[in-house]
């Protein structure tokens, strides 16, 4: 059992300021979010309609993604957001408000744009945060993992994004179905050793021109059976796409990716090693302003020539691995609110602790 660590810097200043694709083989393809449950999921007021989250993640990367819309009354905001850590259904973990694009390594969320539609206001958000359960079962394990939104009018709403965790790092899956599948990686931290100096920032990511650097997005997949010699024991190619929300809980190709595209990736089990693939700087100009999300599919093949089947089917969108996300402008194509100034409740909360440093203790378990 190895333990990995974050540091995180809170300052006390009233301000709380962070550290600092996919199945489809038409442009005109529009195809259900399958892999995120269902699109929305009923709240103690109006629904929460999920965008993307990291619906597959790896047991040894412990982190929770979710990108999403609150409906509510206009005029009124997000007070605060918590989650369940656990992925027991107890919303235990209370996020801290960031400025907008300012987002760092702690639990916490951004407002991404507010706009206004039938007398409602449409709060795009991104909440991001360490995920404590790991794997408990081979290969997989099913956490669905509650999302509490108060609004500043006392209300709540609530979403469940069901997180299928993978816990290959424990299972090889020599006498199963499973044997030797990948896993795409959820970047934490800098661990990944980013150049911009936070490994996680391509999930979230907010552009007002369409346009982002081409050192945001990781691609990194391990394999269980890496180096064994048994049947599908390599990983060195994955499948990526980036697919635009339609705004009915349905996603399109794009002309940036139109299919799924090849990407070489170098070969490694699935273990502490961390790979940096990155994508080139990415244009979404000509695709529009909206929500769009980077789907990943590893593949897997046998460095001895045996039969494998142990690959993600790229032609399936539910099998793709979300890995990144990109708001580019609103996801309803308007105007994003201006940037958000913390204040209240929420600056008190995010700033309780003082200018301290705190260790916060991270569950990862190491193969072996």
């Amino acid at each position: 059992m190895s333990v990995k660590y974050r540091r995180t810097l809170m300052a006390g200043l009233g301000v709380a300021m962070a550290m600092g694709s996919l199945g489809l083989t038409s442009a005109s393809a529009a195809v259900a979010d399958t892999s995120s449950g269902s699109a929305k999921t009923k709240g103690a007021a109006e629904d929460v309609i999920t965008l993307g989250f990291s619906n597959r993640p790896n047991s040894l990367d412990s982190e929770f993604r979710y990108d999403g819309i609150v409906t509510a009354p206009k005029g009124v905001g997000i007070q605060g957001i918590r989650y369940s850590f656990n992925g027991n259904g107890i919303a235990n973990v209370q996020a801290r408000e960031v400025s907008r694009g300012k987002g760092g390594m702690g639990e916490e969320y951004e407002i991404v744009g507010t706009t206004t539609e039938g007398g409602k206001d449409k709060i795009d958000f991104t909440l991001r945060g360490d995920f404590g359960p790991g794997g408990s079962k081979c290969p997989t394990t099913e956490y669905p993992v509650r999302v509490e939104i108060t609004l500043t009018d006392g209300t709540k709403q609530v979403v469940t994004p069901v997180m299928d965790m993978r816990y290959f790092n424990k299972c090889d899956g020599q006498s199963t179905a499973e044997g030797g599948r990948p896993v795409a990686r959820l970047p934490w931290d800098n661990a990944w050793r980013s150049p911009s100096g936070n490994s996680q920032d391509g999930w979230g990511y907010i552009t007002d021109t369409g346009k982002v650097p081409g050192d945001r997005f990781i691609i990194d997949a391990s394999n269980p059976r890496y180096g064994s010699g048994l049947p599908c024991d390599i990983t060195d190619k994955v499948y990526y796409q980036w697919v635009k929300w339609n705004g009915d809980g349905t996603y399109s190709a794009t002309q940036l990716t139109p299919k799924p595209e090849p990407l070489n990736v170098t070969p490694h089990g699935n273990d502490w090693t961390k790979k940096i693939e990155f994508q080139n700087a990415t244009d979404f100009t000509k695709d529009g302003e909206g929500y769009y999300k980077l789907l990943a599919w590893p593949q897997a093949s046998s460095s001895k020539g045996q039969a494998c089947q142990a690959s993600w089917d790229y032609n399936d969108q539910a099998q793709g691995f979300q890995v990144g996300s990109v708001f580019y402008k609103s996801s309803k194509g308007t105007p994003l609110a201006d940037p958000l100034i913390l204040g209240g409740a929420a600056a008190a909360a995010a700033v309780g602790g003082g200018a301290v440093w705190y260790m916060r203790r991270r569950r990862a378990e190491a193969s072996g």
